[in-house]
C-alpha cells in the first residue's frame, strides 16, 4: 500500500504544472558550473545512481532495488525508448515531465524518485512551485497533504535544493513524504522521498553524496 501510494503521489506532483504554452525562454539561474552540464540522463553503477546535470549521487542500500526502464516508463504511460538519452530531453519537452531515477526498499516501502518537470513559465521560483503544489492536493478527494509554514534549504551534492516535509495522509494511512526541488535552465528538477517507519530523514539524506 505504501508503495503504490508514494507512486500516486509522486505523479501528482510530477504533473502539478505541466507545460501549458509555448514559453520557451531559459532561466540560466546562478550555478555556473551546474549550467556547464547537459541535460541526460543519470547513471547507475552497482549501488550508486549519479547525475551530473544535478550535481550529486544517491548510494542505495542492498535491500533497495533501482526501477527498470521499462518499469519507469509503465508508471508514466510512456514508450521504454524515452529513457535512452537521445530521446530523454525530447520526451520531457515533448511530455512536459518525467522520472530518471526510482528506487524502492523492498522491506518497507521506503522510496526516492528523481526527475525533472517542464516550467510553463520560465519566472516560476522553487517557492512558488511548492505552493502550486500544496494547492493541487487541496483539490484532491481523499489526500490530505500537510506542507510546512517555511521551506528549508537541504544541500544534496553540489547543490542547494528547497525542501519540504510533509506529512500525508491518504484514505487512513499517513506517511512522511519529503520533496526538493531545484530549477535549472526551464525546468524544475524534483527529488521525493517517502520516508517510512524505521527510517528517519536524515537516514535517507545521508544517502546522498
Amino acid at each position: 500500500m505504501k508503495k503504490i501510494t508514494a507512486l500516486i503521489l509522486a505523479i501528482l506532483m510530477a504533473v502539478s504544472l505541466l507545460a501549458c504554452n509555448n514559453d520557451t525562454s531559459v532561466d540560466k539561474g546562478t550555478d555556473g558550473a551546474q549550467q556547464e552540464a547537459k541535460l541526460t540522463r543519470g547513471t547507475i553503477a552497482g549501488n550508486v545512481y549519479t547525475t551530473d546535470y544535478l550535481g550529486f549521487s544517491f548510494e542505495k542500500p542492498e535491500t533497495w532495488v533501482y526501477a527498470t526502464d521499462e518499469e519507469i516508463a509503465a508508471a508514466l504511460n510512456l514508450g521504454v525508448e524515452t529513457f535512452l538519452d537521445d530521446n530523454f530531453k525530447e520526451a520531457l519537452e515533448k511530455s512536459g515531465s518525467i522520472y530518471d531515477m526510482m528506487v524502492t526498499d523492498t522491506l518497507t516501502g521506503a522510496n526516492v524518485i528523481v526527475g525533472y518537470e517542464r516550467l510553463a513559465f520560465s519566472n516560476i521560483t522553487e517557492d512558488q512551485y511548492f505552493e502550486a503544489v500544496k494547492q493541487q492536493f487541496q483539490n484532491i478527494d481523499g489526500y490530505t497533504v500537510d506542507f510546512p509554514e517555511e521551506f528549508e534549504t537541504v544541500t544534496l551534492g553540489k547543490n542547494e535544493f528547497s525542501k519540504a516535509v510533509c506529512v500525508t495522509t491518504v484514505y487512513g494511512s499517513t506517511i512522511t513524504q519529503v520533496y526538493y526541488v531545484r530549477k535549472v535552465d526551464q525546468y524544475m528538477a524534483f527529488v521525493i522521498t517517502t520516508i517510512p517507519t524505521g527510517y528517519t530523514v536524515s537516514d535517507v539524506e545521508a544517502m546522498f553524496r
